[in-house]
């Protein structure tokens, strides 16, 4: 069974992508697990940290991702930019002082926000990120879902029929190419 970790880039509640990427769990192909991992714990980063290892948090998000086949991102677009908080991860488990786990490593990015234009600006800059690092970025297709406020219900539940297929599309060539490097 393909194992993919899952991040969100955003730590509210009621996150739009948040909600995205619990969708993408339920979207994902049977032969596929999506595991969320929750960032709050992961402090700012500090490369003299790095010396002993680094923080707790850290360390355990880098042993999720080596016993993982994959890795999708799920981001906010926060000022035509990546959030932060994507970009502090990143920063943790793809430092070459300590242990780049992003080398290699197959990663998509998706992204939700209630704008017209989706996340296109923010995927790029984490794309980017990723591909300095050593990933191996999947390109196409992508997944800007774009208003996305008016897609999801009260409950939380991708209602859009046409984002749902997108996603689903999605996530079938997204494990397909991973398929192929593993």
């Amino acid at each position: 069974m393909m194992k993919i970790i899952a991040i969100s880039g955003s730590l509210r509640q009621h996150s739009l992508n948040s909600k995205l990427l619990a969708e993408a769990v339920s979207m994902k192909p049977d032969s596929v697990t999506i595991t969320p991992y929750e960032i709050q714990e992961i402090p700012l980063f500090n490369g003299d940290l790095e010396e002993d290892g680094g923080p707790e948090a850290v360390l355990s998000l880098k042993r999720a991702l080596k016993e993982s086949d994959g890795l999708l991102i799920v981001t906010p677009e926060y000022h035509e930019s990546m959030p932060g908080v994507i970009k502090n991860v990143l920063d943790w488990v793809g430092s070459d002082a300590n242990e780049n786990v992003l080398r290699n490593l197959p990663v998509g990015v998706i992204g939700a926000s209630p704008t017209r234009f989706g996340t296109a600006h923010a995927q790029k800059q984490v794309k980017q990120a990723l591909i300095a690092a050593g990933s191996e970025v999947f390109q196409k297709p992508e997944v800007y879902v774009a208003k996305a406020n008016e897609k999801f219900d009260d409950k939380g539940n991708l209602t859009d029929e046409r984002t749902q297929k997108t996603v689903t599309r999605y996530l079938q060539s997204f494990t397909s190419w991973i398929s192929e490097k593993i």
